[in-house]
């Protein structure tokens, strides 16, 4: 189902195995928030014309060296030495 889908009819997810997203979700890492990456969002801002919370996910994954990112907004199209990964 699309995720629209689901949310329209949220109840459907008791239907549904979620093991398979709770083993997805296990995979992933928290990172942190601190004062360098709120700085750097601020150039982000500047550079790239994005609003803050993209310049925040724009300036983490610099922060960290991360080059890809999962997504469907394409104002990280902007983002140079970001690859946007879509299926």
């Amino acid at each position: 189902m699309k995720s629209w889908e689901i949310k329209r009819k949220p109840h459907v997810l008791s239907k549904i195995d979620l093991e398979p997203v709770f083993e997805l979700l296990s995979l992933f890492s928290i990172l942190d928030l601190n004062a360098e990456i709120v700085d750097l969002s601020k150039s982000v801002i500047e550079r790239y014309h994005l609003l803050p919370n993209d310049a925040l996910i724009a300036a983490t994954c610099e922060f960290y060296g991360i080059e890809k990112i999962a997504t469907f907004d394409d104002d990280f199209k902007r983002v140079a030495g970001l690859q946007i990964l879509r299926k």
